[in-house]
């Protein structure tokens, strides 16, 4: 319904296909050390480094417990076992806590494998935890930068800028060396947001690092006054429903995943973009 035509499973065939299939079948433990918001915290500890952790106020496994009197003026709450969920808290008047509290527990109450159907997700532990408010340089809400990988190897950058869940919301695409690629997704308007090189530069190698060992992975960067930063590693990137303003984009997806030593012809990747 989503996408205008039936999964393409055995085998699967374009980049949809792929994450349909590893919701499917792809068992391997790790997925559920990526899906969950603390665990995943150790294979970027090792493989990136502390410097791009985002710092963490506070973990909690009952909402009745959470610490409120020594968390800042300004920060974030979300639940580890669950992804799009979150509570900002940016003033006063955010600070509601009767309502977080009343929030916290309901995120507790639900397994998000329920909602998703992504095995990852599926039983890994509840907890609740607190990061502090991150600014991008301008002072605002920092761009959020992610590096799709396959076989360890950056293939693109999606850079998504504004309010998440908004008409706001803005959808960037580049290739690994920070060039601008004519691809957009269906579901967010295209925006005029140019990744500088230095940048790109700096956050593909990391996303390489963190990726390691994956067929795919797309590793999330919030590119913050403090410099870049991992906010996440993705296994399921939009649960296998991605409308592209082409499929071309779609099925060149789906061979590097099937064929990782594509990655490095980027005129390919140039070329499925131009063809959309």
């Amino acid at each position: 319904m989503v996408m205008g035509q039936p999964a393409r499973l055995a085998p699967p065939a374009g980049f949809n296909d792929h994450i349909m299939v590893r919701i499917l079948e792809d068992r391997d433990p790790l997925l559920k050390v990526v899906c969950d918001k603390i665990a995943v915290r150790d294979i970027i500890r090792e493989r990136a480094g502390d410097a791009f952790l985002v710092p963490l106020l506070g973990i909690w496994s009952d909402p009745d417990a959470i610490a409120w009197e020594q968390l800042p003026e300004r920060f974030v709450l979300k639940p580890s076992h669950a992804s799009g969920y979150v509570a900002i808290v940016k003033e006063e008047s955010d600070r509601d806590i009767p309502a977080l509290t009343a929030l916290a527990r309901a995120w507790l109450k639900q397994d998000y494998f329920d909602q998703s159907l992504e095995w990852g997700y599926r039983d890994i532990p509840r907890r609740i935890l607190a990061e502090p408010l991150l600014l991008g340089p301008d002072r605002q809400a920092p761009a959020e930068a992610q590096v799709f990988t396959f076989g360890g190897r950056s293939a693109l950058i999606r850079v998504l800028t504004d309010t998440k869940e908004t008409e706001d919301r803005r959808d960037n695409w580049f290739d690994a060396s920070g060039a601008r690629l004519p691809i957009h997704s269906l579901k967010i308007t295209p925006g005029d947001f140019e990744l500088p090189p230095e940048v790109a530069r700096e956050i593909v190698p990391v996303a390489e690092r963190a990726a390691a060992g994956f067929a795919h992975l797309r590793v999330d960067f919030y590119l913050s006054d403090q410099g870049p930063l991992i906010g996440e590693l993705t296994p399921y990137h939009g649960a296998g429903l991605n409308p592209w303003n082409s499929p071309t984009i779609d099925g060149y997806l789906g061979e590097i995943w099937r064929d990782p030593d594509r990655v490095a012809c980027r005129e390919a990747l140039h070329h499925a973009a131009r063809a959309a």
